[in-house]
């Protein structure tokens, strides 16, 4: 499965793009990783689960490697510009 294509997605929340969006607005401040997870899912009102969790790593994986969010230990945040 290729996770990074835009559409044939079954839920919005395969959606690498979407989440990936979803996730940098929520990065107000320096959360741990598990906050900002809880945070997107009560956003959404979704549970969480484990093909959820993998979509939400694939996001941040995107984000990081676009330079948007830097890591330290479990902490993630918005890069700076």
């Amino acid at each position: 499965m290729d996770y990074f294509l835009v559409s044939k997605h079954q839920i919005v929340e395969e959606n690498i793009l979407f989440t990936s969006k979803m996730l940098y607005q929520l990065l107000d401040s320096e959360l741990h990783v598990d906050e900002l997870f809880l945070k997107y899912a009560s956003k959404r009102n979704i549970i969480l689960n484990l093909n959820i969790e993998r979509i939400l790593y694939l996001s941040l994986t995107l984000l990081f490697a676009m330079g948007l969010i830097s890591a330290n230990q479990n902490m993630i945040m918005r890069a700076i510009q």
